[in-house]
């Protein structure tokens, strides 16, 4: 009798605690529910979220538990075909909503900021996340991912090169010091861009992200070649006072190191002064931009 009498001030604190966790959870299943209707709505939004810094302190310890209620709406919002339609416009308003619940859901950062950086072709809003997530996380893929964006997307170099070296120290690969090494140096180049790329390929799990990612991996692949070209057929035109036959003559004249090769293997041309793929492409400015 006397165990019993001692263990009921502990359960009269505990209950109270238990019921508003569990009305926490409730009431985030019951707007969950609810959203099912808005999320069809013609623009593709959300409509009223709620606070995630207040769900954090109602859900009493369950903050993982109520993330993750919200979390799986995310998932089913990024995959539904009205909210594509539209570019996913409450992507951000989620990832946040679900980070401020559970500030340490690194998964979160990391799946978001590739929808939104990605698919949504937002880099502010994925900047926006990630640096949210770099400020409590030690997962040094969200670093990866910051230094990406800042590097590909703004052009801030000094921002991608200090987010890399922070994924570096928190166990990224080794291989990432040599990017940093060049970003510090050259101020970004297409090389470097390239190696990005395929860094950044290595770890994106997205179809969709994946093949953007291809495709701008071609495009800087193909701009960095016909920039090299066109180099060389200044150069030849200076040095010979005509004009070079075919790619194979700049490589013959010293002018290239070797005979460049598009990304399917196949070998550039030259029409009207100007080095020419046959393969389709954006030509892409990084150079241009530096200055």
């Amino acid at each position: 009798m006397r165990a019993r009498a001692s263990r009921l001030p502990i359960e009269a604190v505990l209950l109270p605690l238990l019921l508003v966790a569990a009305w926490s959870i409730h009431a985030t299943n019951r707007w969950l529910d609810e959203s099912r209707r808005i999320e069809h709505a013609a623009d593709g939004t959300v409509g009223a979220l709620p606070d995630g810094a207040t769900l954090r302190v109602v859900s009493l310890g369950f903050e993982r538990l109520v993330a993750d209620l919200f979390w799986i709406r995310t998932v089913y919002y990024v995959g539904d075909e009205v909210a594509s339609a539209h570019q996913w416009p409450s992507a951000e308003r989620l990832a946040m909503l679900v980070t401020d619940v559970d500030p340490h859901f690194d998964s979160a950062y990391v799946v978001m900021a590739s929808v939104l950086g990605g698919l949504r072709r937002d880099p502010d809003a994925a900047i926006r996340l990630l640096e949210k997530g770099a400020a409590v996380s030690s997962y040094w893929r969200i670093h990866f991912l910051l230094g990406f964006q800042y590097f590909m997307e703004k052009q801030d170099y000094a921002r991608g090169a200090e987010a890399l070296q922070r994924a570096l120290d928190l166990g990224g690969p080794p291989y990432l010091q040599f990017l940093i090494s060049r970003l510090y140096a050259t101020g970004g180049d297409p090389t470097t861009a390239i190696d990005f790329i395929r860094l950044r390929l290595q770890n994106e799990e997205n179809e969709q992200v994946r093949a953007q990612l291809v495709k701008r991996l071609s495009d800087l692949w193909i701009t960095r070649d016909l920039d090299a070209i066109d180099a060389a057929v200044e150069k030849y035109r200076a040095l010979k006072r005509g004009e070079p036959r075919d790619v194979r003559a700049l490589v013959a004249a010293g002018l290239l190191p070797g005979l460049p090769r598009d990304p399917k293997g196949g070998e550039y041309g030259l029409a009207d002064g100007h080095a020419t793929t046959p393969l389709p492409y954006e030509r892409m400015r990084l150079k241009e931009q530096l200055h």
